[in-house]
């Protein structure tokens, strides 16, 4: 080589590794700049900053432009008009920048009523004729969506078509202990229909126990003592209470997802059970308004109800069975179809900077009964006024969230949970394994007295610190001093245990954070602003008078409360998608199960010790974990946070907590519900009950016959073995121990 040769050889390899070590440290400063790395730079902006931009941002009159284009015509799942919805959604979201955007499709089996043939309630006199029939359609009242031909016949999602007729019984609420009020009376239920008030339990749990008790029909209503407690007078258009003509619609399925494909995503492959082994109601179910209600109960026979089973019609309700007329009966006529149709997800990504594979999931559906202005549109127009913000803070100050922001509009919900529940089916492994929460708004508000929020125990105390940080949007509370969400919430729904702390609700089921929770272990949130406790829910739930025209001249004008919970989603979404190390709320997740454990033993601990059955193996794994807890976070207090193999290790660590409490078996005689500690009641999907496993094998054996009693006791013994280990390895994953 000669001398040139070598000195052009040596500039190269000099200019190579200067151009190289140049590289390396451009990468370094910039991805320190950009807050790319696990080192942070002084002049970057903090994590209240940030939240301060959603604060300022979140336009009250954008969420309320939004509303008013979700509500213009009524959008059922799996309709031509879903598919409207859905596609906006998805437009929305590549206009505003998303990463990515998802459409994803599953084939499912939905129920509609005929578009020819009303679904009706008649009854009949001792000739045969129809002495009285009920509407077809709720009336239009007020907003002038409400005369759209297209809102469908009054219906419950997927009650059996059937024509059937027979005498009649009242049954309260329908719940099991109103039904063991009626055996003991002596009234039998096999070939009568029965007409229950709804608002206590899950309309499809009543449907289930009436069914299974021999009914040939169901008949539901809200009572006005419920949900119009204040008078005739004062309800909907005057007020948001219910009219006599409303009839809220609900699925009437009791499990959860595409009845035909259990346990398995309903894909093109799926394979598909047959209709007739279905886990939907064989029996007719017919939403009426209780001014139809009233046709019924006025002229039903028998003895008068107990006293604490009469309504707020002027009537006293009797029991039944059968009518004061003799030779009068209720026919009952349902025209329902189950059809095999698409629905849609959509998902939209903002990817993550440091750790893209971490995802911090946002949900809320996109189907309605009617026109859905609370349920679900309000939660929609405030997760697409949210994907707004979020999306602009990428474009105007560079920002990205350390992992993965995931907004998902889900398809079907209010038939079961179709969408979420298909796709947590199709992609569990990866959530299971990546998934850091799943924060769900089914609704924004139901109401403007004060935030109602359901979580895991992981969540709360960034659910507590995000609500400290919000406006208070009732003006006559930030007045009197209560200048925070926060602050109103601890007034008006305490914790009956902790003093000066909001009630955080248990959560049950009901909406599409069931997949996550309970079958995959990710810990889930869903918050609105609520009604007083003057009603049992939202007045207009359901129901046509849902409309745009209630939200804005009567919930929420100005649209403030929407702005305070948007801005509550984004900053709890923040709080979890930012941090280095997760604030997971273990302390909270060992009081809960303290207290938990201390209940059953309370409650049940006689009936168990009668058995000599031992407890002491479960409240010793409750304490285990409670220090094992306590070490693990002394643990992080050293923890170099430079290292990103450590803060990896420790979040992974965290992570697998929730996904402890997941046994792959399920609970007794439920295999659709594997999370051991947060399932809810086998009695009432919508609420919650810790180690429910237990607890309702425990009920079943206090109202057990004799000869079911050994085999409950085997049941329980067995899943209280499983719960125990449950328990003994969500200690484990905190450790670093094997064994």
């Amino acid at each position: 080589m000669g001398k040139f040769s070598f000195l052009t050889g040596c500039l190269a390899a000099a200019l190579g590794l200067t151009i190289a070590l140049g590289l390396v440290i451009l990468f370094a400063t910039s991805h320190m700049r950009n807050g790319r790395s696990d080192h942070e730079e002084k002049d970057l902006l903090t994590l209240e900053d940030f939240e301060d931009y959603i604060m300022n941002n979140v336009d009250p009159q954008s969420i309320r432009q939004i509303l008013r284009n979700l509500t213009t015509l009524p959008h059922l799942g799996g309709t031509a008009e879903e598919w409207q919805m859905s596609t906006l959604i998805s437009d929305t979201w590549r206009q505003q920048g998303m990463d990515e955007v998802h459409m994803v499709p599953y084939e499912v089996l939905l129920s509609y009523p005929s578009k020819e043939v009303p679904n009706l309630v008649r009854l009949v006199d001792q000739f045969g004729g129809a002495a009285w029939t009920s509407a077809a359609k709720q009336k239009p009242l007020y907003s002038p969506e409400e005369s759209n031909p297209d809102v469908p016949f009054t219906f419950n999602g997927y009650a059996a078509p059937g024509n059937v007729t027979g005498d009649v019984v009242y049954v309260n609420y329908g719940r099991s202990q109103d039904f063991e009020t009626l055996s003991e009376k002596g009234i039998n239920l096999e070939g009568k229909i029965v007409i229950a008030r709804y608002g206590r339990i899950f309309r499809a749990n009543i449907a289930q126990m009436a069914e299974g008790l021999g009914a040939v029909g169901l008949v539901l209503f809200s009572d006005p003592s419920d949900f119009a407690p204040e008078g005739p007078e004062f309800v909907y258009p005057r007020s948001s209470f219910l009219p006599p003509t409303a009839a809220p619609f609900g699925t009437v399925k009791l499990v959860d997802g595409d009845p035909l494909t259990p346990f398995y995503p309903a894909t093109k492959s799926a394979f598909h059970i047959p209709m007739a082994d279905a886990p939907i109601p064989t029996i007719p179910v017919q939403p009426i308004g209780y001014e139809d209600a009233w046709q019924i109960l006025s002229r039903l026979g028998g003895p008068p109800a107990p006293g604490e089973w009469q309504g707020g019609l002027n009537i006293t309700y009797n029991l039944g069975p059968g009518f004061s007329r003799p030779g009068w009966k209720l026919n009952l006529d349902v025209n329902n179809n189950n059809t095999h149709t698409t629905t849609y997800n959509v998902i939209g990504v903002i990817k993550g900077r440091v750790e893209p594979d971490r995802y911090v999931l946002l949900g809320n559906h996109i189907d309605a009964w009617i026109f859905g202005g609370l349920d679900p549109n309000s939660g929609t127009a405030a997760m697409l006024e949210l994907s707004r913000v979020l999306t602009n803070l990428v474009k105007e100050k560079g920002w990205r969230p350390r992992r993965s922001l995931v907004f998902c509009a889900w398809g079907a919900e209010e038939y079961g949970l179709v969408g979420s529940l298909e796709w947590t089916e199709q992609f569990g492994k990866q959530l299971a394994d990546r998934a850091v929460a799943y924060l769900n708004v089914d609704m924004a508000i139901e109401g403007n007295y004060t935030l109602r929020t359901k979580s895991a125990p992981l969540l709360y105390q960034v659910i507590y610190e995000s609500a400290r940080r919000i406006p208070n949007p009732d003006p006559e509370e930030a007045k009197a001093g209560r200048l925070t969400v926060y602050d109103t919430w601890a007034l008006r729904k305490p914790d009956p245990v902790k003093a000066n702390s909001p009630l955080m609700q248990f959560i049950g089921s009901g909406s599409d954070y069931k997949g996550f929770q309970h079958n995959l272990g990710i810990p889930c949130m869903d918050t609105r602003y609520t009604h007083s406790d003057h009603t049992l829910g939202e007045p207009q739930y359901h129901t046509l008078y849902e409309t745009f025209a209630l939200v804005d001249e009567i919930y929420d004008r100005g649209f403030h409360f929407h702005k305070a919970v948007t801005a509550l989603w984004g900053h709890i979404t923040l709080r979890l998608s930012e941090p280095k190390i997760l604030p997971f709320s273990l302390d909270a997740y060992a009081t809960f199960l303290s207290r938990a454990s201390d209940n059953i033993l309370e409650k049940y601990g006689d009936l168990i010790s009668s058995q000599n059955i031992t407890m002491d193996y479960f409240t010793a794994a409750v304490q285990k974990f409670n220090s094992t807890t306590v070490a693990f976070n002394n643990s992080i207090e050293k923890l170099d946070l430079d290292n990103p193999l450590a803060v990896r290790h420790v979040n992974d660590q965290l992570m697998m907590v929730e996904r402890a409490f997941i046994d792959a078996r399920g609970l007794p005689g439920r295999p659709d519900y594997n999370h051991v500690v947060t399932a809810p009641s086998k009695n009432d999907a919508y609420s919650g009950t810790a180690f429910a496993g237990l607890s309702d094998t425990l009920c079943s054996l206090q109202e057990a016959p004799d000869d079911l009693r050994p085999n409950l006791w085997v049941t329980f013994s067995q899943h209280l073995a499983a719960v125990t280990h449950v328990l003994e390895t969500a200690s484990r994953v905190l450790t670093d121990d094997l064994w």
